[in-house]
This record gives structure tokens, C-alpha cells and sequence, in this order.
């Protein structure tokens, strides 16, 4: 697309697409760190036999470097009401607290807990998802990874939700003046 106004036409097209917004947490060794969570709104499920998620990375960035090398992520998804919580997490976290055993407990002043692949995950989500890479794609901008969820965890309003209960609608990035187009 060299059409300057076919940019633009492709841009506005892609802000319309909907799309999720979700926290991405990452580490670079899942016991002793470091770790890292991110706003990202690239995910979709891709396979259902293994449970296999894509989820875009931006090349450069933290997350990045810390996925490629353990391969492991988690993926936090927040309630429509927690759109606050996601521009806590657009810059890399540099105020990780740890508790007494040297694991994180808190990121960017909210209270996270670590999946049982040692990603870290958002206590307050709505549900959450391990994951392990295997295999991955880059591209200029961005590099996506195929995941295979090996665990998962939810709150008990999700789990005994029907799947039509708006009352539990995940946050969206039409929920926020947040955009993403290219």
C-alpha cells in the first residue's frame, strides 16, 4: 500500500476490526525472573487440537526478549472495567515488588501471582491462560508466536457464567482510546 489514501482507508479499516485487550506476561527464567507483563491486543485463538494462541510481539521489545528465550508466556484477560489497568502496562515494568521468596507480587501497583510456568499473571483477571511457544514467525515490525496453552485458571463468575452473559464481557479495544492500526 503506497496510495496515501489507501494507507489511511487501510489504517481506519483496521481500527475497526474488534479485538481484545489483554495483559501478556513473560519471563526470562521462571524462577528467578525477570519478568515482565504488557498491554497487547494481537491474540487469537488458532487451533483447538492442541489449544494452540497467536499472539503478536512487537520486535525490540522486552517481551520479546524474554519470550524467545524460555518460550513461556501467560496471557491475563481483564473485564471491561478494568481498562485503567492496560496503560499501566504499555512501557516495560520497572517497579516489580517481590515478597519474601523473591517471587513478584505486585507490578505497575497491581497484585500479580506467577502460573505454574512462571510467567506472571494479574490476580484481578477475569481468566488467565499458560502457554508455551511452539513456534513462531517474524515479520519487520512484529514477531508471532504460536502458543500451546498448558494451563489455565478462571474466576468462579467466569466458570459458572453462561457464554452469552454480557455482565462478564472482556475488555475490548473499543472500550478505550486506545487504537492499533498499523
Amino acid at each position: 500500500m503506497t496510495d496515501p489514501d489507501s494507507v489511511i482507508t487501510g489504517r481506519r479499516v483496521l481500527w475497526s476490526l474488534p479485538t481484545g485487550l489483554y495483559l501478556l506476561g513473560s519471563t526470562g527464567d521462571p524462577t528467578d525472573g525477570p519478568w515482565n507483563l504488557m498491554t497487547t491486543n494481537q491474540v487469537v485463538q488458532v487451533a483447538t487440537e492442541p489449544r494452540v494462541i497467536a499472539v503478536s510481539v512487537e520486535q525490540g521489545s522486552r517481551t520479546n526478549e524474554l519470550v524467545a528465550t524460555t518460550g513461556l508466556m501467560a496471557l491475563s484477560v481483564l473485564r471491561r472495567e478494568d481498562r485503567a489497568v492496560v496503560r499501566r502496562f504499555v512501557k516495560p515494568i520497572n517497579d516489580l515488588e517481590l515478597d519474601a521468596r523473591a517471587r513478584p507480587c505486585r507490578a505497575s501497583g497491581e497484585v500479580i501471582h506467577l502460573a505454574p510456568n512462571g510467567a506472571p499473571v494479574l490476580d484481578a483477571a477475569l481468566g488467565w491462560l499458560a502457554m508455551c511457544v511452539v513456534a513462531s514467525k517474524d515479520f519487520s515490525s512484529h514477531r508471532v508466536y504460536f502458543a500451546e496453552v498448558t494451563d489455565a485458571g478462571a474466576t468462579p463468575e467466569l466458570l459458572s457464567a453462561p457464554p452469552s452473559d454480557k455482565s462478564l464481557s472482556v475488555l475490548r479495544m473499543e472500550d478505550t482510546r486506545m487504537n492499533y492500526g498499523g
